[in-house]
């Protein structure tokens, strides 16, 4: 489980990167030299399922939308408590399979794409 601000999450995958900034300087006869010019970006990919039993389940879908285009940095903490830093939400990638007569769908298969925000 994982709270992402007000939003209560449980993916079923969790990916972590963290990239380190390499530059390349050339040298005449020689070959070249890397030198590390600082951290760089950590992102967090979640996938998971929803399946909707009531609407409180679509809302959170929707208010996720809504952070996402809103831009809001939201604080990502795990089930143990641990705060894992301030995050923005970059990318928000949903699948509808399988609907109740009114339209609404049963299951939503989604996946966020994080960035740590400092």
């Amino acid at each position: 489980m994982l709270s992402l601000g007000q939003h209560k999450l449980s993916p079923t995958s969790v990916r972590y990167s963290k990239e380190n900034r390499w530059s390349t300087i050339e040298c005449i006869g020689k070959i070249p030299s890397l030198q590390n010019i600082g951290q760089g970006t950590e992102n967090i990919e979640l996938e998971g399922v929803i399946y909707f039993h009531h609407l409180n389940d679509l809302n959170q879908l929707k208010s996720i939308k809504e952070a996402k285009k809103n831009q809001e940095p939201s604080i990502l903490v795990d089930s143990l408590g641990n705060v894992l830093g301030r995050f923005v939400i970059v990318r928000v990638e949903e699948k509808q399979t399988s609907y109740f007569p009114c339209g609404l769908p049963k299951k939503v298969e989604f996946s966020l794409g994080l960035r740590r925000y400092i």
